[in-house]
């Protein structure tokens, strides 16, 4: 790991001295030979690491070694990094590489250049000193080879809710929460140790068919070890739909939460709760109408369960036994079953049961080192290379153990990329667009030459969770990952390795800001009280500060930061002014832009390496006369909540880099010369006035797009769009289209172009449609049907209240991959389902469709998980609950 710090301070050092201007500067004043020197110094520290990460570092001096290493690397890259802050305003004003001759000699008369040059010879001082201390000790040896690294092999994961004996405790807990006996507010508790899978089972539980039908109202809430009463009763009325949710006020919302769900059985699950009051500060907010309601929590603690109710004993989760632990470790090691058909052989056998034994029943650490052996070769020398490394065997409790060993035989790069976890909050769903972005700006991303950058950083996440250290809390329509998150004791292992090497230091309290004085990276998981300035007391050479709560920041103190991020949707950020971050690549901000536009354009315009500015969350107005100015930008998401008014591109935009432009109009007033040079756009969210020529031509120079999203104000005819002309037709995955009135999505609003659905209307590869505001003269499902790859379906018509002469029909073979699909506003009053038609339908969401009779059809459909129908038709309602008495698997909603 400490290998790939050291390298990138060595390209750093490689580019500064053949800069020419610093160059001249540095050979001037004699400091070249200094730099040469702390170069071939930095290789020879770079060739000792990578000789230390090869082999094991089994002695605590020897570590002690290389974290001092570390740092001194870190104190080039300051040193670097401070020149060229200083540098570069000073060395080249016009014509002064033509007076450095009659500039003074004596470096001390030119500040900056003679501190740089202390600072180099210093750490050359401290370099000697620590090959001193090296030789003193006899530090001379790191230990024995590790077995040879082995590329990961594509295998499908494994799920890991199907761990082997979880079905009994399933149905265990099913039968206390469906307990007819006891009618009164009830709550179960799972109790066990991090890694016995409490959670997993818990999901199994709320997702189970019985718990689904039997409770009205479903809520999950994830606790953790820190937990704010106020932002949990907050996502409780979001979640049940309380207007009156962003109150800072408890007690309202506790009485608010109270009356929501008097009116129906419910069932909340509290996940990993920690704290021993929390039952006590919750409970007012859960009222108990003698309906057999129930609260499942989840936690390590006996006695939190004991404070929570005394009707269900805690439900205490066992270890699996042998047999139980050898199927889940092998699920996972040997994954493919045909790998041996008669078995797997003897000695495999052996070593498996050695490998189950050290996991002592703890499945976390079975599917962890499950996954690291399915990366290494199904051979015994590669088996047996593992084991002879472990010393460790797990206490019963724990299984850090487990997860420091599958960290260590991670490649170097996916090392970095891992301790990137320990920024984010415990049991935080993390956004992946976010997170492989920040990964690129912080430059833990090799390039190839096949794959962009972030192609590659999604290889890296996807190999993590091929390793079970990372889990896929949700995929896009498109099957990739959209949000992760790590397991707690995952996470508290990536804290401390970030610590140990100064890589990363989380601050959860203000006084936490005392052991960031030498982190390269904070993450901040409180809120600023008052006044109180973010950042006040951290090192001012930071590089990344990710803030997770409500934040006043002054940025013109960082002065080689290259990533700063407000993380959290509904976070308030008050930046103090708009000065200084020259270096940064990755910007994400939720804070009020307007009025301040030029002051904010201007700061934007000297970032000259930015490559992420997301604003979607903040407000503002036009920024198009700075921003696309920056050349070096690869994603520009502008504000959603500002009437999408900073203007795209212009023609003379040179933005060879862009792949991401959303929030932005695409006005009438563009000049006739040609589209700006975006080619590598893959996703494209705009607004128009109508389809223009100007924007036909910009299309046609995408060849790269994936997803499109056009909003337009009037004039759009999708049946005479040629689609197969463009030349994304047979990439493009994600295509929504519609009407935006004033920047509101509405689907009311008058003089809508009608639509008329061929064949070849849409380009043949969708994953996701949708359409909105139209009024179609003709059925559009029969049409959209042909659709193969079609996942999702939103049509969101305008049709006048007059019935139509059409109908709905679905025919056999209809639809084969579609899983969700929401009609609106449509007047029609008959829906032809064929036997076969929509076989993979999850979702259906009908709402403003009256008269449209409820199929009875829908009973057919195998997959269907969850219908719900808007209707004041009684005869339509009265179709829904003899569908929900005979499919009592689905879960309904009738309104």
């Amino acid at each position: 790991m400490a290998e790939v710090l050291v390298g990138a301070v060595l390209e750093k050092l490689a580019k500064f001295t053949v800069d020419k201007v610093i160059e001249k500067a540095l050979s001037f004043y004699g400091i070249r030979d200094e730099v040469e020197k702390l170069s071939r110094e930095l290789n020879y520290i770079k060739a000792f690491i990578k000789d230390a990460d090869r082999k094991h570092i089994v002695e605590e001096r020897q570590m002690q070694l290389v974290k001092d290493l570390i740092d001194i690397a870190y104190d080039i890259e300051d040193a670097i990094d401070i020149f060229h802050s200083e540098c570069p305003e000073k060395l080249k004003l016009p014509g002064i590489l033509g007076r450095l001759g009659r500039l003074p000699k004596e470096i001390s008369k030119i500040p900056f250049l003679y501190q740089f040059q202390q600072e180099i010879k210093e750490i050359r001082s401290r370099i000697r000193e620590i090959n001193e201390f090296r030789e003193r000790y006899e530090i001379t040896t790191l230990g024995d080879d590790r077995i040879p690294q082995s590329n990961p092999q594509l295998i499908p994961t494994v799920d890991d809710s199907e761990i082997v004996g979880f079905e009994t405790h399933r149905d265990n807990i099913v039968k206390c929460l469906l307990d007819k006996a006891y009618r009164s507010l009830a709550v179960v508790s799972i109790v066990g140790s991090g890694g016995l899978g409490k959670t997993t089972l818990a999901r199994k539980v709320y997702n189970s068919g019985d718990v689904l039908k039997n409770f009205g109202k479903h809520r999950w809430i994830t606790i953790s070890q820190a937990y704010d009463l106020l932002k949990i009763l907050q996502e409780i009325a979001k979640d049940l739909g309380i207007s009156s949710g962003n109150t800072e006020d408890v007690n309202e919302l506790a009485e608010n939460i109270r009356e929501s769900l008097e009116k129906e059985r419910y069932l909340i699950v509290f996940d990993d709760v920690w704290a021993e009051d929390f039952w006590k500060n919750i409970k007012n907010a859960m009222p108990d109408k003698n309906n057999g309601s129930r609260v499942l929590i989840t936690t390590r603690f006996e006695n939190v369960a004991m404070k929570a109710d005394t009707k269900y004993d805690p439900y205490k989760l066992p270890i699996l036994d042998h047999k139980q632990s050898l199927n889940l470790f092998l699920k996972k090691a040997v994954p493919k079953k045909h790998q041996y058909p008669d078995g797997l052989p003897d000695e495999l056998k052996s070593l498996a049961q050695q490998f189950v034994a050290k996991c002592r029943g703890l499945p976390l650490a079975l599917i962890v080192l499950g996954s690291l052996l399915s990366t290494k070769p199904y051979d015994f020398h590669g088996w047996k290379g593992l084991l002879d490394t472990m010393s460790w065997q797990v206490d019963g409790s724990e299984c850090i153990d487990v997860i420091a060993t599958s960290y260590e035989y991670l490649p170097l790069a996916k090392k970095l990329c891992f301790l990137y976890f320990a920024a984010y909050p415990e049991d935080k769903d993390i956004e992946i667009e976010d997170l492989l972005r920040i990964w690129v700006a912080e430059r833990l991303i090799p390039q190839e030459d096949t794959r962009t950058l972030e192609e590659t950083a999604m290889c890296f996440l996807e190999d993590l969770v091929q390793r079970s250290m990372v889990q896929v809390s949700r995929k896009g329509f498109d099957g990739s990952i959209e949000y992760c998150r790590v397991h707690d004791v995952l996470r508290d292992l990536a804290i401390q390795k970030a610590k140990e090497i100064n890589f990363l230091v989380v601050c959860s309290k203000p006084n936490d800001w005392m052991s960031c004085n030498k982190a390269r990276r904070v993450a901040i998981n409180y809120s600023s009280n008052g006044n109180e300035l973010m950042g006040d007391y951290a090192n001012p050479n930071i590089r990344s500060l990710l803030l997770f709560g409500e934040s006043n920041l002054d940025c013109s103190k960082y002065k080689l930061l290259r990533v700063l991020g407000c993380m959290e949707w509904d976070q308030r950020v008050v930046l103090r002014n708009f000065k200084g971050l020259p270096h940064l690549r990755y910007l994400k901000l939720n804070c009020k832009i307007e009025g301040q536009e030029r002051e904010f354009g201007e700061w934007i315009r000297s970032m000259k390496y930015l490559e992420t500015l997301d604003l979607r969350k903040s407000i503002h107005g036009d920024l198009s006369k700075w921003i696309w100015q920056v050349k070096t930008l690869r994603h520009a998401i502008l504000s959603y909540y500002s009437d999408w008014n900073t203007q795209a591109p212009p023609t003379s935009a040179d933005l060879t880099n862009l792949q991401t432009l959303l929030h932005v109009n695409y006005g009438e007033s563009r000049p006739a010369s040609g589209p700006p040079n975006i080619t590598q756009v893959r996703s494209l969210m705009i607004e128009v006035r109508n389809f223009s020529m100007e924007l036909i031509t910009l299309l046609h120079n995408l060849k790269h797009l994936v997803n499109l999203d056009i909003r337009c104000i009037s004039g759009i005819d999708l049946g005479k769009i040629i689609w197969k002309n463009f030349p994304f037709y047979e990439n493009l995955k994600c295509l929504e289209m519609g009407y935006d009135n004033e920047g509101v999505l509405t689907t009311d609003i008058d003089g809508n172009e009608t639509l008329v659905l061929r064949d070849d209307t849409l380009p043949p590869h969708l994953i996701f449609l949708e359409l909105w505001g139209f009024k179609f003269v003709s059925d559009p499902l029969s049409v959209l049907q042909k659709l193969q790859n079609l996942k999702i379906l939103h049509i969101r018509a305008k049709q006048e209240k007059v019935l139509m002469s059409w109908r709905f029909r679905c025919s056999v073979g209809g639809f084969k991959q579609l899983e969700e699909l929401l009609i609106d506003d449509f007047t029609v009053d008959e829906w032809e389902i064929e036997m076969g038609a929509m076989p993979m339908l999850e979702m259906l969401d009908v709402e403003g469709c009256d008269p449209l009779r409820v199929p009875l059809e829908l009973v057919h459909l195998p997959s269907l998980k969850a219908l719900e129908w808007y209707t004041d038709i009684e005869t339509n309602k009265d179709m829904i609950r003899s569908i929900c008495k005979q499919r009592p698997d689905v879960k309904f909603g009738l309104m």
